[in-house]
């Protein structure tokens, strides 16, 4: 199967929103893989505009397209904070949905997993013991630090707050609050909340059917909940949406997948009812992702009757896993590769299943290669090669010498062969050379009359004031009408000169 991408260029905002209600323009700087990205507000005091102040931030152009990223996306839409404070949250009170996005953001290269700030918060008041407060509040931080990647020294200073309009006093025994995880930067908050928006709104409906599968996963995850009430005969599924628009689509994708999901009109929850639909979401798996519910779903659909005979599920005599491949499958990928086609990519596609699964057949029949050695010699040739082409990306190497990426990311580690963003830039040196020039010439140039004579953003400008030691100039460098130094040391030039 090949590998899809979302282009994050396709869902920015046109304009940046500040905390005072005023609206930028968004730049955007393209740099082979990586977007930089920025805005510019005006600076002011009691005489008017007297300056500019820019912010920038550099992201990845690509996002993996798969059912995990959709999984994690309907998560945010479910979970994360929509109004526009320059704050980018998301909270939950499950440890394996914490980490879940985190790991996400980690591995698109997006947040690393120490960025996030966070706190938790208790559906209780704040206790008056201060003794029986702090044994509560240790025990919650001891859980979520031991139970996520969240770093101890990026807590808040009040780490754990409380609720106060509720009748809870006390803390139960396996009860350890919503963590709150939350990232302070006004120009990525808004890029992610428009990103999912328009996930949401414009691109999930038109996508295959596993993508939805993941979106509507993470959906049930944070908003979905269980009803069971034997005595009235309620066996459902409940799905918080507060907008019209939302409960919509919820219902138009998960009929994509076979499921009926009852909408009503003015009333925020909507319903999934009926054993077929229960069934359903049993056989696709939708309760998965957030392990609690699943627990309950599982409870409550196992007092259907004759449940297991109908999908297969909860035979405890039954030993062989839900989702073992059917002898008949194994049989052929056995067969296809005795017949001297060895390459488990080309199997899967046969077969249309995944790679990963024919792998893991020939290794328990104990065949295909275990293991491919690159020699010495070869290392050489390739760590030589990027030397001598800085500007070429891995892939593209690994490519040239019929060898996968990971080899060659290897083999320049090995000899210690570090490729910066200096390697990959585009930016001519004339352009460069240039910048330290005008710089020369006048210290005190504003980045707005760099741009006009050379075609550069102020990103640029940064990171070369700040790789030729341009950034600190002095009091001169310093720009607006109250740079008091400044003005006596002109005053000064125009009275040596009329002398």
């Amino acid at each position: 199967m090949q590998q899809q991408y979302l282009d994050v260029l396709e869902y920015l905002p046109e304009r940046i929103v500040t905390d005072g209600g005023l609206e930028y323009p968004l730049r955007v700087d393209m740099d082979g893989e990586l977007l930089m990205l920025s805005y510019s507000t005006s600076l002011s005091n009691q005489t008017g505009v007297c300056g500019t102040q820019e912010f920038s931030l550099t992201m990845p152009e690509f996002l993996l397209k798969n059912e995990r990223t959709f999984e994690v996306l309907g998560l945010l839409q479910a979970e994360m904070g929509k109004t526009q404070t320059g704050t980018l949250s998301f909270s939950n009170c499950e440890p394996k949905l914490i980490h879940h996005v985190m790991r996400w953001f980690a591995e698109e290269k997006l947040l690393a997993f120490d960025q996030w700030r966070w706190s938790i918060k208790l559906n209780m008041q704040e206790p008056f013991d201060p003794v029986y407060r702090q044994q509560i509040e240790q025990k919650v931080i001891d859980y979520w630090l031991s139970k996520t990647n969240i770093a101890s020294d990026k807590r808040y200073p009040k780490t754990v707050t409380y609720i106060k309009n509720t009748s809870h006093t006390t803390l139960k025994e396996h009860y350890y609050g919503t963590l709150v995880l939350e990232y302070r930067n006004n120009l990525f908050s808004q890029i992610i909340k428009n990103f999912v928006k328009k996930i949401t709104y414009e691109t999930v409906l038109t996508c295959e059917l596993p993508l939805i599968r993941g979106f509507m996963r993470g959906i049930i995850a944070g908003e979905g909940s269980i009803e069971h009430n034997s005595n009235r005969g309620h066996y459902r599924v409940h799905i918080s949406a507060s907008l019209e628009e939302e409960r919509e689509i919820y219902r138009k994708c998960l009929f994509e997948l076979g499921i009926d999901l009852k909408v009503y009109k003015d009333y925020k929850e909507t319903i999934i009812s009926e054993r077929l639909n229960l069934i359903e979401l049993l056989r696709q798996r939708l309760m998965t992702l957030n392990p609690t519910r699943y627990n309950k779903f599982l409870y409550m659909i196992q007092q259907f009757s004759f449940i297991t005979e109908e999908t297969g599920y909860f035979n405890r005599k039954e030993k062989v896993p839900w989702n073992k491949y059917p002898v008949e499958i194994i049989d052929s990928i056995v067969k296809l590769y005795n017949s001297e086609i060895h390459d488990p990519k080309e199997i899967a596609q046969r077969l249309n299943i995944h790679k990963l699964k024919v792998q893991r057949v020939l290794r328990e029949h104990n065949l295909g290669r275990r293991r491919t050695s690159t020699t010495e010699d070869l290392r050489k040739q390739i760590v030589g090669f990027a030397k001598t082409n800085p500007k070429m990306p891995f892939i593209k190497i690994a490519e040239h010498f019929h060898v996968h990426e990971s080899v060659v990311r290897r083999a320049c580690k090995k000899y210690q062969l570090k490729r910066t963003s200096v390697e990959r830039r585009t930016i001519p040196e004339e352009k460069i050379q240039h910048i330290i020039q005008l710089y020369k010439e006048n210290p005190i140039i504003k980045f707005s009359e760099i741009r006009k004579i050379i075609d550069v953003s102020d990103t640029v400008i940064k990171r070369v004031r700040k790789e030729h030691g341009l950034e600190k100039l002095g009091f001169m460098h310093l720009i607006g009408n109250n740079n008091r130094k400044y003005k006596l040391q002109e005053n000064k030039n125009v009275i040596t000169a009329q002398r």
